[in-house]
C-alpha cells in the first residue's frame, strides 16, 4: 500500500507529490491524460512555440523560484522582454497604453477628466461591510467609478479570468484589494503605506517562462518524481478501513491518503462515497475558452506590437475577442525571424458560445478583429487553436460556500485532501501553492 496517491498531474498535483517525496513519503501520481501538466501545454512546431494554456508565470511565490533552482531549470528560464511592461487597452476602437504610474495615469487618454477626478475621491470612500459578499464590479464602482470598471477592471477580468466582474466575488477573486480596503480604508492609501514592499514585489514578481515553454516545469517535476503514471483515469474512490482504494481503467491502487487535484467539474465523472459525492461543490462555473494562435509577416501588421498585448473591454461591443497577447514580443524565439505571433482569446463568460465555433469561424473572427485593431492584412502564415470546454474556475458570489464545503470534506473524510486552481487562486503559482499546502495538511496527519 502506498503512503499517498495524488490524483492529477497538473501543476497542483505535481507540486503536492514533490512536497510529499521531499518529506520522505512514498507517493504515486495517477493522471488520466497521456501527458502531465494539465492545462500547461507547450508545443514547438515549424519554428513557432505556442502555449495552449497559460503563457507566462508572474512569480510572487517563493515556491516556483525554488522549483526552478532545485530542478536545474535556471539556465532554461527566460525573462520577459522590457517591452512586455507595456499593456494596451482598447478604447473607442483603438489601442491606448495602460498607465503604469500615477503620473502616467494623469496624462493618459485611457480615462477622461471625470474619472481622474473620481479617483482622487477614493481615499475618502467608506470601507464596505466585510461580511457582505460584494461583486468585483460593485466594489470598483463604489471606490473608483464606472469608467474605471469599464476600461480597467472589466478588460482585466476578461483577459485573466475569462470572467464577468458583475458575477465574481471581490474577496475571493482579488483578496489583496479587499484586504487593502479593510485594513487601510482605501486602496490608494493602502498601496502608499505598503510602498516599502514595492522593490520586493518587483524582484519576486518578475514575469518569465522557459526556453521550450511553460511545459518544461511540469515535465521537470514529473521526471524528478519516482512514480508518475499517465493514462490512468481514476473511476472510483472507496473509503477503506485503513485508507483509500482507487479503481482506474488500468487497475486498482491503495493508499493511506489521497490528494485529489482534478478540476471540480470532473469530480462528477468519478464514483465517490455517497456523502463525499454530495458534499463536492458542483455549482462552480468553468466557462469555455478558445485559444487562437496566428502568425503574420512583420510587414503585414501595421501596429508595432511593442508590448505584452491588448485587452478588449466589454463596452467595445464591435469586437468579439477578449484580448490578444503579442507572444513574439514577450519572449524570444517564439516565431521565425520577420514574423509576428499573436495569441488571441475568444469566449469566456462574455461570449461562451463563440468558443464552440468551428475552426474556420474562430480564425475568421480573430482575423477580422485583429485587422481592425492592429492593422493586420493578408492571410496568416501559421494557425493553431485549442478549445478548453471548461477553462478557468469562476470565484463567483457565494464562493464562501465552496471553500466551506472543501474544508468540511477534509474534516469528515480522513485522508482525503483537495487542491487546485479553484482553491486559493487561478495562476500557475497559486495552483502550485495549493498543491504544496494540501501536501502539508496531509503530512501533518500522517506523521
Amino acid at each position: 500500500m502506498t503512503d499517498v496517491i495524488v490524483v492529477g498531474a497538473g501543476i497542483s498535483g505535481l507540486s503536492a507529490a514533490y512536497r510529499l517525496e521531499e518529506a520522505g513519503f512514498e507517493v504515486m501520481v495517477l493522471e488520466g491524460a497521456s501527458s502531465v501538466g494539465g492545462m500547461i501545454q507547450s508545443e514547438r512546431t515549424n519554428g513557432y512555440l505556442i502555449e495552449r494554456g497559460p503563457n507566462s508565470i508572474q512569480s510572487r511565490t517563493p515556491l516556483l523560484d525554488r522549483f526552478v533552482r532545485e530542478l536545474d531549470l535556471s539556465d532554461a528560464r527566460v525573462e520577459a522582454s522590457e517591452a512586455a511592461g507595456v499593456r494596451y487597452i482598447v478604447r473607442d476602437g483603438r489601442l491606448v497604453a495602460a498607465p503604469t504610474s500615477p503620473t502616467a495615469l494623469l496624462s493618459s487618454n485611457l480615462f477622461g477628466a471625470g474619472a481622474k477626478l473620481r479617483l482622487m475621491r477614493e481615499p475618502f470612500v467608506a470601507a464596505g461591510d466585510p461580511q457582505e459578499d460584494e461583486s468585483v464590479a460593485d466594489f470598483v464602482r463604489r471606490r473608483l467609478g464606472q469608467e474605471f470598471l469599464d476600461y480597467a477592471m472589466n478588460p482585466f477580468v476578461g483577459g485573466v479570468f475569462a470572467g464577468d466582474p458583475e458575477l465574481l466575488s471581490i474577496k475571493h477573486t482579488f483578496p489583496s484589494l479587499f484586504e487593502l480596503e479593510q485594513k487601510h480604508g482605501s486602496i490608494i492609501r493602502g498601496q502608499i503605506e505598503k510602498r516599502r514592499d514595492a522593490q520586493r514585489l518587483a524582484e519576486t514578481g518578475a514575469m518569465f517562462s522557459f526556453r521550450d515553454g511553460l511545459g518544461q516545469l511540469p515535465g521537470a517535476l514529473a521526471r524528478h518524481l519516482r512514480d508518475v503514471r499517465t493514462n490512468h483515469s481514476v473511476c472510483t474512490a472507496t473509503h477503506w478501513n485503513t485508507g483509500w482504494r482507487l479503481s482506474t481503467d488500468r487497475g486498482e491502487f491503495r493508499a493511506r491518503s489521497v490528494i485529489c487535484t482534478v478540476p471540480l467539474h470532473r469530480l462528477d465523472q468519478m464514483t465517490l462515497p455517497d456523502l463525499l459525492q454530495t458534499a463536492v461543490p458542483s455549482s462552480v462555473s468553468y466557462p469555455p475558452l478558445a485559444v487562437v494562435h496566428q502568425a503574420y509577416h512583420r510587414e503585414d501588421v501595421r501596429h508595432p506590437v511593442d508590448g505584452f498585448g491588448m485587452l478588449v473591454p466589454e463596452v467595445e461591443r464591435q469586437f468579439k475577442i477578449l484580448g490578444s497577447l503579442f507572444t513574439s514580443s514577450i519572449f524570444p524565439q517564439r516565431a521565425p525571424k520577420g514574423e509576428i505571433l499573436l495569441t488571441t482569446f475568444v469566449g469566456g463568460q462574455r461570449h461562451p458560445r463563440l468558443a464552440s465555433n468551428s475552426p474556420d469561424e474562430l480564425h475568421r473572427l480573430v482575423r477580422s478583429d485583429l485587422a481592425a485593431l492592429l492593422g493586420v492584412r493578408g492571410e496568416p502564415t501559421f494557425m493553431r487553436h485549442t478549445v478548453w470546454t471548461h477553462a478557468i474556475p469562476q470565484y463567483s458570489l457565494g464562493y464562501d460556500a465552496v471553500i466551506d464545503a472543501i474544508e468540511r470534506i477534509e474534516e469528515q473524510f480522513p485522508g482525503w485532501y483537495m487542491a487546485g486552481n479553484y482553491y486559493g487562486g487561478v495562476s500557475v503559482g497559486d495552483a502550485a501553492q495549493s498543491g504544496d499546502d494540501a501536501a502539508d495538511r496531509c503530512i501533518s496527519t500522517m506523521l
